[in-house]
C-alpha cells in the first residue's frame, strides 16, 4: 500500500510536468530479450509510467519481461521487475499492454494511463516450452506438442494407462525433436517440385511443447484423443496441437481397435491430432489433414468433401477434369475413389498419382493436387 502511494505521488508530479498518455498494443509471444535494451526509457525524455511485473506465486520481481507497444518492443524490465516507460511519442487513450517472458504465460491488459499512474502485470509460470522459434506467433505457423498418458494395445484391444509420459520431460523433449526432424523436416522432399515453396521453408514454423508435469492428453479418448480444457486456456496461439504418445502396441487393422493416428478437425485453428512418437511416415499423412486440410484419397470409412480452394478431391469427374485442364495436368488422370476390387466406391474423384500418401498413409509422396494446397498454405507466411 505504501509503495502504491509513493508511485501515485510520483505520477502526480509527472502530470504536473505535462506528462503525456500512451497507447500500447502487442502481438508477440515468447520473444527473447532483445539486444540493446537495458530497461532505460525508449524515445525522447519526458514523463514515465512505471510498469512492474512479478511472479504471481512467490511475488519475486521478474527481470527480462518484454513490453510491447503497437507491435513494437518498448523495452525490458530490470532486476527489480520494473520498466520506466517514456510517455513521449505515444497518443492518448485506452491502451493495450502485453507483457511477455519466456517460461511464463503472457499477459495482456487494457488501461487508461491518464488514470493509472503505474501498472502491475504479474505473470503465472507457463508450461509452454519453446524449441525452435522463428518469429512471433501471429507471423508463423505454431506447432505445439502435448504428451499423452495413454497408449493402445491392438492385440488385446485395450487402452494402456501410462505413468505420465515414460521417461519424463527429457524423453518427451527428445521424442519431439526427433519427430520434428523426421516429419516437418522432410516435407519439402515429399511434395511435387512443380509447385515450389517460396522463401525458407523451415523459417515458417515455431515449435513448442507443453509440459507442467500435470497436464496430459488422453490419446485414446475418441478417434483423435482428448485435450484438457486447461490446456486451451493457456495455449491460445496454437495452429496445430500434436498429441504425442510413446508407442502403439500391435498392428492396427480396423475397428474395433483404435487407430494409430487421427485428426480433428481439418484446417488451421484449434486443431489437434494424435500420433505415436515413432510413426513418422503416418504423421506426414495426419499433418496433411491437420495443417493443410487435405482429404483422404483411400476408399473407406472416412470423411470426404471438396476442400476448396486448391482441392485434392472433387465431387464429380467433370470437376476434377476441369481443374486438371486449368492447371495443365492430364485430365485422364482423374479417377473415382475406390479400392482395386471395387467393393468400396465413393462419389468422389482424385487426381494425384500413386503411391499417394493421402491414400497409402505409410508410404508415398504428395502429388500435384495435394502439393498445390500445401504450398498455398505455406506461402501465406512471407518468409
Amino acid at each position: 500500500m505504501q509503495r502504491e502511494k509513493v508511485l501515485t505521488m510520483i505520477m502526480l508530479i509527472l502530470f504536473c510536468c505535462g506528462g503525456l498518455c500512451i497507447i500500447l498494443s502487442a502481438f508477440s509471444f515468447l520473444a527473447g530479450r532483445p539486444e540493446g535494451f537495458t530497461g532505460e526509457q525508449r524515445g525522447p525524455p519526458g514523463a514515465t509510467i512505471p510498469l512492474v511485473t512479478r511472479d504471481v506465486q512467490n511475488q519475486t520481481p521478474l527481470r527480462g519481461v518484454n513490453y510491447y507497444i503497437n507491435g513494437q518492443l518498448a523495452g525490458t524490465s530490470l532486476e527489480n521487475g520494473s520498466f520506466a516507460l517514456s510517455a513521449a511519442g505515444y497518443p492518448s487513450g485506452t491502451v493495450t499492454i502485453r507483457a511477455v517472458k519466456e517460461g511464463y504465460q503472457e499477459k495482456t491488459i487494457q488501461a487508461d494511463l491518464t488514470t493509472n499512474p503505474s501498472l502491475e502485470l504479474d505473470l503465472h509460470v507457463s508450461g509452454i516450452i519453446p524449441l525452435l522459434i522463428n518469429g512471433p506467433p501471429e507471423s508463423e505457423i505454431d506447432i505445439v506438442f502435448l504428451p499423452s498418458t495413454t497408449s493402445f494395445n491392438s492385440t488385446t484391444n485395450t487402452k494402456v494407462l501410462l505413468n505420465g509420459y515414460p521417461g519424463g520431460q527429457q524423453k518427451f523433449e527428445g521424442d519431439v525433436l526427433q519427430f520434428i526432424n523426421q516429419t516437418f523436416g522432410v516435407y519439402p522432399s515429399k511434395i511435387s517440385q512443380d509447385s515450389p515453396i517460396t522463401g525458407n521453408y523451415s523459417d515458417k514454423f515455431n515449435f513448442y511443447y507443453y509440459w507442467d508435469g500435470q497436464t496430459y492428453a488422453d490419446a485414446f479418448d475418441g478417434c483423435a484423443g482428448k485435450i484438457p480444457d486447461s490446456y486451451w486456456q493457456k495455449v491460445t496461439f496454437s495452429d496445430l496441437t500434436i498429441i504425442l504418445y510413446p508407442e502403439y502396441y500391435g498392428r492396427y487393422v480396423s475397428a474395433p481397435s483404435q487407430p494409430i493416428g487421427c485428426t480433428n478437425p481439418n484446417g488451421l485453428g484449434r486443431v489437434y491430432l494424435k500420433i505415436a512418437a515413432n510413426e513418422h511416415y503416418l504423421a506426414l499423412h495426419e499433418i496433411g489433414h491437420g495443417l493443410y486440410g487435405l482429404v483422404d484419397t483411400y476408399c473407406g470409412d472416412t470423411y470426404y468433401f471438396e476442400n476448396d480452394p486448391d482441392t485434392n478431391v472433387w465431387s464429380s469427374d467433370k470437376k476434377c477434369q476441369a481443374a486438371a485442364t486449368a492447371r495443365n495436368w492430364s485430365a485422364d488422370s482423374c479417377r473415382r475413389i475406390q479400392d482395386s476390387g471395387s467393393s468400396c466406391q465413393k462419389e468422389f474423384w482424385r487426381w494425384d498419382p500413386d503411391p499417394d500418401i493421402m491414400k497409402e498413409g505409410y508410404y508415398g509422396t504428395f502429388g500435384d493436387a495435394a502439393t498445390t494446397r500445401i504450398v498455398t498454405t505455406l506461402n501465406r507466411i512471407p518468409r
